[in-house]
């Protein structure tokens, strides 16, 4: 039976910025998780937190994250219905074509990207996206989205807060593992999830 995704959650980790020489990182990485059961995943990422003695209101998020927490934490999300695809922006590679983006719409083609190949087919999803990340992008976001994508695929963009949403959580931690093997030529983290991958394109 044919895979259908109506749900999607999105975040990222790095920039979008090309001030490499102030701090800019070299790669973007967006990530957009789907699922089978969100009140499953919800259940079992608490009982985490009270294994490892966090608060109920704790945030995954992988840039503050302890390491003992991180590695508990994929461990965690390999045995959940959870999969992901991912696109990797490598700034310094882009062509003179590309350049032409502003940081912002960078991160709205990047997304287009990611979406566009519709595999898993996506049926007038949801796209979810946390509420700081839509402050700065919401409006060319939509723009982008409802010129390049049809409502057969996405059909709305919800914004959530990231302390509030396991789901944006778990996006969060699976970029951070994939910035960190790319910028940081460290892959101990995306080791651990690389089995729910589904698609990864290098832009």
């Amino acid at each position: 039976m044919k895979q259908i995704i109506n749900k999607l959650w999105i975040d990222e980790s790095g920039d979008c910025g090309f001030k490499f020489n102030k701090g800019s990182s070299r790669f973007l990485v967006i990530v957009a998780i789907y699922l089978t059961n969100e009140s499953e995943t919800e259940e079992v990422i608490n009982q985490l937190k009270l294994e490892l003695n966090l608060s109920k209101d704790y945030e995954f998020k992988f840039s503050r994250c302890k390491n003992k927490f991180r590695k508990e934490f994929f461990k965690t999300i390999r045995d959940l219905p959870i999969e992901y695809k991912a696109i990797v922006v490598d700034k310094k590679k882009l062509s003179p074509v590309d350049l032409r983006f502003q940081p912002q719409q960078l991160y709205c083609e990047s997304v287009r990207r990611l979406l566009y190949d519709n595999n898993p087919p996506l049926e007038k999803a949801i796209l979810i996206i946390d509420e700081a990340t839509a402050k700065i992008h919401y409006k060319e976001f939509n723009g982008v989205l409802n010129k390049y994508l049809s409502k057969n695929i996405i059909s709305k963009i919800r914004q959530n807060r990231s302390k509030n949403n396991t789901m944006i959580q778990i996006a969060d931690m699976v970029a951070g593992s994939i910035f960190r093997k790319y910028e940081k030529n460290d892959n101990l983290y995306y080791q651990l999830i690389k089995n729910k991958e589904k698609i990864l394109i290098e832009f």
